[in-house]
């Protein structure tokens, strides 16, 4: 069996007493992911561009992810034993998130522009810190837990804007879908190949929130057809007097009917598989850290969508109040 040190590159980071094949399968499902990875965040990037708006995408979903990836840069180059798939996704990825960082700066018209100011500001100041710590300090193994940190909480402030906007019309369903896959790979190399605990706890939360973002783009797309289909039936009865014209569109619409019960059925399915994807994941955390203690992973993460959805149901009642007690005192 190779080594950690093996010059094959399908046969680093083995367990000696694993198969051979385990290896060379987990080193596979790695550089797979690294080419996702190169590809994931374009469909985004192009989204934004095309509509020339970030509106439906969270700032601070952009700034965690390109703050750890900047403090993973250090620690994968200059500290850690890692594969080669991830010392190339460590530079690449800071890249492409910078780049989303800058389309908040230009598109982000719905943001006041002091704050975004201010906000640029604190960002500056803060990857300054950071890379100040990482040079002169040599702070590698330490600030390592700040960048896992930010990507357990990354995809959270996604979700949960999800969850406000009751929408996911934001996020490019492209980008989500590569990201679905990414993370499966990354969950099989990182659980079956020898790396820092630290990897493991990341990949743990960023893969589960992340099928949760999944879960989000199934479950609300079907209500974004809906306003669409009902906008279009709107402008339809308004611009289209010819009575032939619509039966024909009738017709037509019973045949996407027909293809939505098919689309549901899809949904149902996605919903199922990403929902046996998040116990894998519970699973491998607690095989990796050899305790139950890996069970307060997918508590954290249930706490959280269970406050934010409450919060916000609540808030959406609150603001329906004052029609309803308007009708009950016209009745």
């Amino acid at each position: 069996m190779a080594s950690n040190e093996s010059e094959n590159l399908l046969e680093q980071n083995c367990r000696p007493d694993w198969p051979e094949w385990t290896c060379m399968f987990a080193n596979i499902c790695g550089l797979a992911s690294t080419t996702l990875w190169f590809l994931v965040l374009l469909p985004q990037v192009w989204k934004n561009f095309r509509r020339k708006s970030v509106r439906g995408l969270s700032v601070l979903w952009a700034t965690a992810n390109f703050t750890a990836s900047l403090t993973n840069l250090f620690f994968v180059h200059l500290y850690a034993k890692v594969p080669l798939y991830n010392r190339i996704n460590s530079i690449y990825m800071p890249i492409l998130e910078f780049t989303i960082l800058v389309q908040f700066w230009i598109y982000g018209d719905n943001y006041d522009r002091t704050n975004r100011q201010v906000y640029l500001a604190a960002c500056l100041l803060l990857w300054t810190t950071i890379i100040i710590m990482q040079l002169v300090l040599k702070w590698y193994d330490h600030l390592q837990w700040f960048a896992i940190t930010l990507w357990c909480i990354e995809t959270f402030p996604q979700v949960i804007l999800n969850m406000k906007l009751r929408s996911t019309k934001g996020q490019s369903s492209v980008s989500v879908l590569i990201a679905m896959i990414g993370k499966t790979t990354d969950f099989f190399s990182n659980n079956v190949l020898i790396v820092p605990i630290q990897f493991v706890v990341m990949i743990y939360f960023s893969s589960s929130v992340a099928y949760v973002n999944g879960i989000q783009v199934a479950w609300y797309n079907q209500a974004n057809k809906l306003e669409d289909d009902e906008g279009s039936k709107i402008s339809r009865n308004h611009d289209s007097p010819d009575r032939r014209l619509l039966v024909s569109l009738d017709s037509v619409n019973e045949k996407l009917d027909q293809c939505c019960r098919h689309y549901a059925c899809f949904r149902i399915f996605v919903i199922c598989l990403l929902s046996f994807l998040l116990i894998l994941c519970v699973a491998g955390l607690v095989w990796n850290t050899k305790s139950m203690l890996g069970l307060l992973g997918p508590l954290a993460i249930i706490l959280v969508l269970i406050i934010s959805y409450t919060f916000f149901n609540c808030r959406h009642s609150c603001r329906n109040c004052p029609s309803v007690l308007y009708k009950m005192e016209i009745n």
